[in-house]
């Protein structure tokens, strides 16, 4: 089984040392092989994953949102955890984002990512926004939005909030970072598998898995590990 990571944040990262690791590679591992799955692990960006899952040329993405399109190609496992999306800027060039018409008033456009989806109110005000407010720009990836925020091309991007926290500490373009007020959405996130490349046996050992882990409390252990509990 293939399974899609992006090099970034604790959600998953890449060294020569520890190969893949963090907290969506744990639950990764926790469930194939709990089901007996044989797999391997690759690098895409999130731009590009969700269309290759759709077309099978992946078999598993983690920290999925349900949404009523997603269905159509993905079988959706869990849910894994709970998201919480906020309004990430400089702390060297600070905007009042207390609410979503402060989000979609700022002056500077806002990075969002390619296939992003960061929950139905923002969604529905997106759609109705003005050519006077706020412009969006879609980037394919986690390090694109990071140098447009260095160098002042944009107010700041949507990002869950345990990333930011993690990278703050870890990673020295995160350390002068702030988060505002705004809670863009919370919402539970799912394993995402392929409906082209999943069979229906597998899905059914997959889910299997999935609540015997989650009876054990496996996956809890996870979360604490991660200080998400």
């Amino acid at each position: 089984m293939t399974v899609r990571f992006e090099n970034y944040a604790a959600q998953s990262r890449l060294d020569e040392e520890k190969g893949w690791h963090g907290m969506d590679v744990d639950f990764a591992k926790a469930l194939l092989d709990e089901a007996g799955c044989s797999y391997k692990f690759v690098s895409i960006p999130w731009g590009r994953s969700l269309k290759m899952l759709e077309a099978g040329n992946i078999d598993l993405v983690l920290s999925v949102t349900r949404t009523q399109e997603r269905t159509n190609f993905a079988y959706f496992v869990g849910p894994q955890r709970m998201e919480t999306i906020v309004f990430a800027m400089n702390a060297e060039r600070l905007f009042d984002v207390d609410s979503m018409d402060d989000l979609f008033s700022l002056p500077v456009p806002v990075a969002i990512q390619q296939g992003a989806f960061y929950g139905r109110t923002f969604t529905e005000r997106y759609s109705k926004r003005l050519g006077d407010e706020t412009q969006f720009i879609f980037v394919p990836d986690n390090q694109t939005k990071l140098s447009l925020l260095k160098h002042g091309r944009i107010a700041g991007f949507l990002e869950e909030k345990f990333n930011i926290i993690f990278q703050s500490t870890n990673h020295p373009d995160f350390m002068t970072i702030k988060i505002a007020p705004l809670v863009v959405n919370q919402s539970p996130v799912y394993f995402a598998f392929s409906k082209k490349s999943v069979s229906d046996k597998q899905l059914e050992h997959l889910v299997s898995a999935y609540n015997r882990l989650n009876k054990t409390g496996r996956f809890s252990e996870i979360l604490k590990k991660y200080q998400l509990d």
